[in-house]
């Protein structure tokens, strides 16, 4: 919480919670926090407590325009938001790092628990997948949406969901020992193989990577292993911009709904991690994150429905 008392601000009215859950109630008037009292200034005609109060603010608490730009971008389309500083003060159980909750537009906190818990990152913040996967699970578990708010220094933000997959398929695609190849460029290999394979050919024979010889140890492996083990049928992703491609059948009879990154190009980024969610949405599959721990689990990355796309575009 806020030690500047400036941003603690009361108003002796509680009609902007009554219809969209600005502020906490506090005494049948309102207390509203920095991210409120910019919302309001902006939206509900109300000024600055004093002049230099954005500036002091700001010297504070410097997330803070990132911050009312996500929490725009969340309620205009008429959403309920409350915000990390009334958690405690309102007892509102939330995930370790959760931002906001959010209620649907024909929801209230006065009503029914949030459907969503949101974190927003600044397109260039470090992507932490294990940490977001832990996060998303805490918050899937008890029935929410894990939302991710992203901004950047156009004023753009954009969301997306979280959420951990277990893909699994109907494949039977065998190891090959080394011996059973010879090695060509970049540590492809060339090997004899049978049709049972279905393998694109060429000269009587398939090129694999070094992910399919069984004597790999390295963690790429141990992802592509994995995959496998779940019964898919796994290609290079090239052509997507990603380290493989899977599919359920091993008769490429229906397309692949997955593609996944190899760990050590795994994003590093939110600008490169909504790339390849982007990426994926356009050919209408799912973005995979390996987190590679005692199992491999698999972070997905995923634009929301239409109806559910919490954007903001500030630009003229």
């Amino acid at each position: 919480m806020d030690q500047n008392p400036l941003a603690r601000v009361r108003i002796e009215s509680r009609k902007w919670w009554d219809r969209s859950s600005l502020g906490r109630p506090d005494k049948g008037g309102l207390i509203l926090t920095p991210t409120d009292v910019i919302f309001c200034h902006l939206h509900r005609n109300m000024t600055y407590p004093k002049l230099d109060w954005l500036d002091v603010i700001l010297a504070d608490r410097p997330e803070l325009i990132f911050e009312s730009l996500v929490n725009e971008a969340l309620r205009l389309p008429g959403n309920k938001v409350v915000w990390h500083d009334h958690f405690n003060p309102m007892s509102l159980s939330h995930a370790s790092g959760t931002n906001a909750l959010r209620w649907n537009s024909n929801g209230h906190p006065d009503k029914g628990p949030p459907d969503s818990e949101v974190r927003w990152f600044h397109a260039r913040s470090d992507f932490h997948p294990t940490e977001l996967l832990d996060w998303t699970n805490e918050v899937n578990k008890v029935g929410r949406l894990a939302e991710i708010l992203i901004v950047d220094d156009d004023l753009d933000v954009v969301s997306y969901r979280l959420q951990e997959f277990s893909p699994r398929g109907e494949a039977d695609q065998k190891k090959l020992a080394l011996g059973d190849s010879i090695p060509l460029v970049d540590r492809s290999s060339f090997a004899l193989l049978e049709s049972e394979h279905k393998l694109p050919s060429y000269l009587g024979g398939y090129v694999i990577d070094e992910n399919q010889h069984q004597q790999i140890k390295k963690s790429k492996a141990r992802v592509y292993q994995d995959l496998i083990d779940r019964g898919l049928f796994v290609r290079s992703g090239f052509k997507y911009g990603v380290r493989w491609r899977a599919y359920v059948n091993s008769d490429f009879s229906d397309h692949a709904p997955w593609l996944i990154s190899q760990p050590d190009s795994s994003p590093t980024d939110w600008i490169s991690a909504c790339q390849g969610s982007r990426l994926a949405s356009g050919v209408g599959k799912t973005m995979l994150i390996p987190v590679i721990q005692k199992n491999v689990r698999y972070l997905g990355v995923l634009r929301p429905p239409s109806d559910s796309r919490w954007n903001l575009n500030r630009r003229d």
